[in-house]
């Protein structure tokens, strides 16, 4: 989540995706299959908690107790959407929080956008307020249509204003080299017999920086049923 964060400097259902993932992998939530009612039903999958050996950042504490409660029957994925939707709120503040921690953005990307997108609403308020009076009181309208061309360009510019830190961008570049290793490792190249470990921990990056696909290809290679 973290890194899908950092990629495009904002937090999408694909970097909660990716989390869950990442929380099977480390062994705090087990993914499982359920055999479907019907011939033709569609296949389902049910998460249930496990206990993991690391600790849980905020937003990944917050998102298994929503997907695996500790008390309870175990959530299914055709009802995830009210599960993790009742908690989406929180999680992705917990992630603005976490990216800030860790060094990689000096504010908050949402707290940035949201301020500079206020700025040029009021600002667009005013060139039309401006406009509006310069055209009904002297000869100088096309000035007022200059400014509500300069307000529209800050909305428009104010969702790229989150800035990264040296630090983020320093990491950005890793995840750059990462993802071309993923688009071009050859699978045959992966050691005997560790193949399933190896691409089951890369899985949640390549599903935020990669090429998530090719990488479940590889899996199916490996004899993973998927």
């Amino acid at each position: 989540g973290e890194v899908g964060t950092l990629v495009d400097e904002r937090v999408d259902p694909v970097d909660v995706t990716a989390t869950l993932l990442h929380l099977a992998v480390r062994g705090h939530l087990r993914i499982t299959e359920v055999a479907p009612e019907a011939a033709h039903a569609p296949t389902d999958w049910t998460f249930s908690r496990r206990e993991g050996s690391d600790p849980l950042l905020a937003y990944e504490h917050t998102l298994l107790d929503a997907v695996a409660p500790v008390q309870g029957d175990p959530v299914k994925v055709s009802n995830l959407a009210g599960s993790v939707g009742a908690v989406i709120g929180k999680v992705q503040s917990e992630l603005y929080d976490e990216v800030v921690a860790r060094g990689w953005f000096a504010r908050r990307p949402d707290s940035t956008r949201n301020r500079w997108s206020l700025i040029g609403w009021v600002s667009l308020g005013a060139a039309v307020l401006v406009t509006v009076l310069l055209a009904a009181f002297t000869t100088f309208g096309l000035f007022g249509l200059a400014l509500v061309a300069l307000a529209l360009g800050v909305l428009f510019v104010a969702q790229e204003m989150p800035a990264r830190t040296p630090s983020g961008t320093a990491v950005l570049g890793g995840l750059d080299a990462l993802r071309g290793s993923l688009l071009t490792q050859p699978v045959d190249t992966l050691p005997a017999g560790q193949g399933l470990t190896q691409l089951s921990s890369i899985l949640p990056y390549a599903i935020v920086v990669g090429n998530p696909a090719r990488h479940l290809g590889w899996m199916c290679h490996c004899g993973v049923r998927l």
